[in-house]
């Protein structure tokens, strides 16, 4: 108990450090980068170095946040040791490891202005407490984005809660998914493409509208009246 305490206590320090934002009620857009944890990139046995492809995409959302100063949020695994899905998955972004950390190709972003960190010990992000609060603040919120992998995991088991749990506090809101800044991994039992158009099957299905890339979710917001 002495140890979990302290992990939540070492966490809250750090969101206090990271996050350096006006009221959340003030912005109108959230950006949301899932799971670009060094163990899901670089190395342990969930690594997939492709992933690496979708880094300059992801940039350009990011850097598209900053200049016009709404909230850039990373969603990151932090599981603890004894994690009830390491019975279904190998063992990966331990609390304390360097699996943890968000890779280093977007470290130098997350201590951008108007910046958030939110970690969880399962692929659903939304049942972190602190995700839900943010979002029940963000009262001016017209416009949310989701990048990150894996597309049919963590991201769909993110995207599509997000925009549920948006009905359930009566909120609207347009919702976009970015392909090209997106992707999910590919092996003998899991055929990519596939799975791929599950996951933006499942999202659409949830409302959430699936452009191929950052040019054409400018174009949407154009047409939308989001810019």
């Amino acid at each position: 108990m002495k140890n979990m305490k302290t992990e939540r206590e070492n966490l809250e320090k750090r969101r206090e450090m990271l996050v350096q934002r006006k009221d959340l009620k003030e912005f109108k857009k959230a950006l949301y980068v899932i799971d670009m944890n060094n163990g899901f990139v670089h190395f342990g046995p969930m690594a997939n170095k492709s992933y690496l492809n979708l880094v300059p995409e992801q940039l350009k959302l990011i850097e598209k946040m900053k200049r016009e100063n709404e909230l850039v949020n990373f969603v990151l695994e932090g599981h603890r040791a004894d994690a009830t899905e390491f019975k279904k998955y190998p063992p990966h972004c331990i609390k304390g490891t360097k699996e943890v950390e968000i890779i280093p190709e977007i470290q130098n972003a997350i201590v951008l202005p108007n910046t958030n960190l939110y970690e969880k010990n399962s692929t659903m992000g939304m049942f972190n407490h602190n995700v839900q609060s943010d979002i029940k603040d963000m009262k001016n919120l017209q416009e949310v984005i989701f990048c990150g992998v894996c597309a049919d995991l963590c991201v769909m088991d993110f995207a599509r809660p997000f925009s549920r749990y948006l009905d359930e506090i009566n909120k609207e809101a347009i919702l976009f998914a970015v392909k090209s800044a997106i992707d999910t991994f590919d092996s003998p039992e899991h055929n990519r493409e596939e799975w791929l158009n599950i996951a933006y099957k499942v999202m659409e299905q949830a409302g959430i509208i699936t452009v191929e890339n950052f040019e054409e979710l400018e174009e949407f917001e154009r047409k939308l009246g989001l810019k």
